[in-house]
C-alpha cells in the first residue's frame, strides 16, 4: 500500500475491541499527562474523522471493511464523547446531536448482552471501558442518569465475577467502597500467583459445569483460571483452555488495575 509515495505494509481489519481499547488509553492520557494532549487530540481526531467520514464503519484500504459500529450507541457515544472532550470545537456539536438521538437507546444492547454471562464474555470489558469514560465526562444531567442505568444493568451481572479490572472502572465512576476495594487488592495479590506462561488448564472434575461442559456453575478463583492474554476479558467461568506454555503473559491485565488503585487510592 502506498502512501504520499511511500510503501507500507500494513496488518489490518482493525476491530471494534481495538478501537474502544485506544480512545480508553487516549482519554485518560489526555487528562492525566498535560504534555502528550497535542498528540492526543490528533490522534482522537484523525481515528474519529475516519469513523465519521465512513459512516461508523472500519473501511479497509483495498476496500471493504471489517466491522461496523451500528446498532452500538454506547460506543459511537463513547468515541464522540472523547472526541468532544479533546476537540470541543471539531466535536461538541457533533456529540450532542448524537446525544439527543441514541442516549436513551444505550441500555438496549447492554441488557441483552447480560442474557449470556459466559460466551464472548469479552462484550462485558467493552461495555466497562466504554461507559467508564461515557459517564465521568458527561456533564448533561439527564445523559448521565441514562448512562448509570445502563452500566448498573451490566455491573448487577459481573460484580460477584471476581473481576480486579471491573471493580477499579466502578470505582473510577462511583465512590469508594470498602467491601469492593479489599476484595481488588486481594484478587490483585491473587493474580501474583498465576502462571506466567499460557500452559493448558483443565479443571473439569474440580468444579461443577452448569449447562455447557466448558463452565462452572461459580467464578474459578483468580490463582487457577485459564491463562489468557488479558484475564478480565475472559469468562470466570472456563473450565479449560490454554496454549503450550511458550506464550509469556503481557501482564497488562495485573498493570491496568494495579494502577487504577493507585490513582483512586485502593492501593496505598
Amino acid at each position: 500500500m502506498k502512501v504520499n509515495g511511500i510503501d507500507y505494509i500494513a496488518i489490518h481489519r482493525t476491530s471494534r475491541d481495538q478501537y474502544c481499547g485506544v480512545f480508553f488509553g487516549l482519554a485518560v492520557a489526555f487528562d492525566l499527562v498535560p504534555e502528550v494532549r497535542d498528540d492526543v487530540r490528533d490522534l482522537v481526531t484523525r481515528l474519529l474523522d475516519f469513523l465519521l467520514d465512513h459512516h461508523w464503519t472500519i473501511a479497509l484500504p483495498g476496500g471493504g471493511f471489517s466491522t461496523v459500529f451500528i446498532g452500538k450507541p454506547e460506543q459511537q457515544l463513547t468515541l464522540t464523547r472523547i472526541g468532544a472532550h479533546v476537540n470541543p470545537k471539531k466535536f461538541g456539536a457533533k456529540y450532542k446531536k448524537l446525544r439527543v438521538a441514541l442516549a436513551a437507546l444505550v441500555i438496549v444492547p447492554l441488557s441483552a448482552e447480560t442474557l449470556d454471562p459466559h460466551n464472548a464474555y469479552f462484550k462485558f470489558n467493552l461495555g466497562a471501558i466504554n461507559m467508564f469514560n461515557l459517564i465521568r465526562l458527561e456533564d448533561d444531567g439527564l445523559a448521565r442518569k441514562l448512562y448509570r442505568k445502563a452500566y448498573a444493568v451490566v455491573r448487577r451481572t459481573t460484580d460477584d465475577h471476581g473481576n480486579a479490572h471491573f471493580n477499579m472502572i466502578d470505582r473510577g465512576i462511583g465512590k469508594a467502597n470498602t467491601a469492593r476495594d479489599t476484595a481488588t487488592v486481594a484478587m490483585l495479590e491473587e493474580w501474583l500467583k498465576r502462571p506466567r506462561r499460557d500452559f493448558w488448564i483443565d479443571l473439569t472434575g474440580k468444579y461443577k459445569n452448569c449447562g455447557q461442559k466448558d463452565r462452572a456453575c461459580k467464578a474459578i478463583p483468580i490463582a487457577e483460571r485459564v491463562n489468557t492474554d488479558f484475564l478480565w476479558q475472559r469468562s470466570p467461568f472456563m473450565l479449560f483452555g490454554g496454549g503450550t506454555g511458550k506464550i509469556e503473559t503481557p501482564g497488562i491485565d495485573f498493570i491496568l488495575p494495579y494502577w487504577m488503585g493507585r490513582h483512586y487510592g485502593v492501593i496505598a
